[in-house]
């Protein structure tokens, strides 16, 4: 779990490097979120079914990538600059809050209660 487990964190610091530009492609951010999406769905949540004290994480990190998934649909919409960077704000926010998740889970599969 623990290469799954860096693999969406390279996703996510990805992610974050196209959100930080000047111009993000709305493509390339789609793409790059459905690589980190489906890593975790395939890879990580599955796995959490063997480690009870990682189901709170595992659903805060599932309830923010649906969140995430809005934030890129939208900036892909988006035609203001003052939206667009709006976007980019919330986005680096929970991609964030995802990191951290990231390392939450890591703690919960160190010491599993």
């Amino acid at each position: 779990m623990k290469n799954a487990l860096e693999t969406l964190r390279s996703h996510l610091q990805t992610l974050v490097n196209l959100v930080q530009s000047a111009n993000p492609d709305g493509y390339s951010l789609q793409a790059q979120f459905l690589l980190a999406q489906q890593q975790f769905q395939q890879q990580i949540l599955p796995l959490g079914e063997d480690l009870p004290s990682a189901q709170p994480v595992l659903t805060e990190i599932n309830r923010t990538l649906r969140l995430l998934a809005m934030d890129v649909a939208f900036l892909q919409t988006a035609r203001q600059s003052t939206t667009t960077q709006q976007r980019q704000q919330q986005m680096l926010e929970k991609l964030g809050q995802l990191l951290t998740f990231c390392q939450a889970l890591e703690q919960a599969i160190a010491k599993p209660t």
